[in-house]
């Protein structure tokens, strides 16, 4: 399956990808909303096929 990357995670090495999903997938909903809020949506978008 491959990866789908955003503008933001274009350049993530696997390794940081990863981390960062396990960052995310531990925190609580109010952490969650928090670091939503604190990312540019501009950079949000798909980057490359979708």
């Amino acid at each position: 399956m491959k990866e789908t990357k955003s503008e933001q995670t274009k350049n993530m090495t696997p390794e940081e990808l990863k981390k960062l999903q396990e960052k995310v997938a531990g925190m609580t909903p109010e952490e969650l909303k928090q670091f939503r809020n604190s990312q540019d949506a501009d950079s949000m978008g798909f980057y490359g096929e979708e």
